[in-house]
């Protein structure tokens, strides 16, 4: 008798409880009606419509569902009881990535914060507005000029390494000697540092990146991992946990010895104190000086988790997402030679022939096919293929009504890979970013850094370095496919674009 009240109980709890999803659902359904969406069925929403992307070549599945059932570029999407909006209109871009209501990342992004915490890349509004003031000035123009004496360092370095596989017919990870490249870089130039990855020893740094991301990945896409009380009692969290202790060791390094090195030029008077350069308000302090002479909201001084969580971030950026760019400009340039000769050719003219001769930031500002192929690469292999925000207050875009609680999603590879904005959208054409070329490309089809208010911090450093490690690398060598001709690369999204299996490239030698 018992057990059958039990039951009579439950069941009249899940008739309650799909009787308010089903009302929930119809009223937002109401509400938004303005969205298109594919066919619905009430409680599972589109979950029978989505089970289809499983499988072999998920992108190229997502890409013909998306196709199918997108009108004007925007879609609504229901997973089970929760709304997604997917808007990729660039009449709508700047609104979205600007309104007040949806600068808040979503609940995906915590899944970084056990390495990140709340650095600004995946931090709550309030903080995040307080720490991206604070952070700007160390990536503004005056800043940018000093790095380049970095980039260029570091360049030569990577030149030297390469040049013992020139000619010698060997396959090369590109994308090894590369993170080695940005990882120094980024240390060096934002954070004081010098780690000498390039000095070609296997880096323990560089294994915990990468398994790391494969977790997030297996976080997110297993329902079991994305419950908070159970996740942390798996196998994977242990391993997690490990690898978070060597990231957060490596960081913790880098912030003690630049204190260290900091106090000692103060005590041995050599140079001017870090008091002296925020009294005489002169550019000169690298990203972590900033971040040690930082105040919180109330007066306080950061601790040393509010400084490694924003290092942390700005090494994730300018060593993991950086590095993943320059190899699918390595990989475009191995399957376009003619575009490859065109950069060289651009290069040696306004550079000259000469290796030891530096380049010069008025220099790479004339790179600019240079930087066509580079704005072409990302349309085509943006970093961070898609991006998401919550709906923190109902808000309404160009008409459309987006309800608290909505998660909005925004593909930076859809609109790049639309032929509605980019004709013959899925050819590597670097002409189509000419100054005079037609059609003119607008502004919102086209953001690998994102926009608005939360676009990345260190785009204009990025784009700067890569202009000149590229223009070292392509002056002094000739980059080529491993067979005949390039091999089609199958993509994969591991919490970033990358390949399906490693880019390889031979490397010869300019005469």
């Amino acid at each position: 008798m018992v057990l059958l009240i039990l039951i009579w109980f439950l069941l009249i709890a899940l008739i309650t409880y799909l009787s308010c999803v089903y009302q929930y659902q119809a009223r937002i359904n109401r509400l938004t009606s303005k969205w298109p969406e594919p066919p619905f069925l009430p409680i599972i929403g589109h979950l029978h419509i989505l089970a289809k992307i499983v499988g072999p070549r998920p992108f190229k599945r997502a890409a013909d569902l998306i196709n199918c059932h997108l009108e004007e570029h925007r879609a609504k999407i229901w997973l089970g009881t929760k709304l997604y909006v997917l808007d990729c209109n660039p009449k709508d871009i700047q609104a979205l990535c600007s309104a007040q209501q949806l600068l808040q990342k979503t609940s995906d992004y915590r899944i970084f914060r056990n390495w990140l915490c709340e650095g600004i890349f995946t931090s709550d509004v309030d903080k995040w507005i307080h720490r991206r003031k604070m952070i700007t000035p160390a990536f503004g123009y005056g800043m940018i000029k000093q790095y380049v004496q970095v980039y260029e360092r570091q360049a030569r370095i990577l030149v030297s390494r390469l040049s013992k596989l020139a000619g010698t017919n060997q396959p090369v990870d590109f994308l090894q000697y590369i993170r080695c490249y940005t990882l120094d870089t980024i240390c060096e130039a934002a954070l004081g540092a010098n780690v000498n990855s390039q000095s070609g020893q296997k880096s323990e740094y560089f294994d915990a990146v990468r398994k790391v991301m494969l977790i997030f990945d297996n976080r997110l896409k297993n329902l079991l991992y994305r419950i908070p009380f159970i996740y942390p009692f798996t196998p994977l969290a242990a391993r997690e946990r490990k690898l978070i202790k060597i990231l957060h060791g490596f960081t913790e390094g880098i912030i003690a010895g630049r204190v260290e090195q900091l106090n000692s030029d103060i005590a041995n008077r050599n140079c001017a104190s870090t008091e002296d350069a925020e009294v005489n308000q002169r550019q000169t302090l690298s990203f972590l000086d900033t971040l040690l002479l930082a105040r919180t909201p109330d007066g306080q001084p950061l601790t040393v988790k509010d400084i490694r969580e924003e290092v942390d971030t700005i090494i994730f950026g300018g060593f993991d997402l950086t590095a993943a760019t320059l190899k699918f400009f390595m990989y475009n340039m191995t399957l376009n030679m003619a575009s490859q000769q065109l950069c060289r050719e651009e290069i040696w003219r306004i550079c000259g022939k000469d290796s030891a001769a530096p380049i010069t930031m008025e220099q790479l500002r004339d790179l600019e096919y240079l930087e066509m192929c580079i704005k072409e690469t990302m349309r085509l292999y943006p970093s961070a293929p898609i991006l998401a925000r919550r709906a923190t207050a109902n808000c309404t875009i160009n008409d459309f009504f987006i309800p608290k609680g909505c998660d909005v999603i925004i593909s930076p590879m859809y609109i790049g890979r639309c032929k509605d904005y980019f004709p013959d959208p899925l050819n590597f054409k670097p002409e189509r970013w000419a100054r005079d070329a037609e059609p003119k490309i607008e502004a919102s089809t086209h953001i690998p850094f994102m926009t608005g208010a939360r676009s990345c911090v260190g785009q204009r450093y990025a784009m700067v370095m890569m202009k000149m490690v590229m223009a070292h690398l392509m002056r002094n060598f000739y980059f080529e496919p491993i067979g005949e001709r390039q091999e089609k690369a199958q993509l994969i999204y591991v919490m970033t674009l990358h390949t399906k299996n490693t880019y390889y490239c031979k490397i010869r030698a300019v005469d």
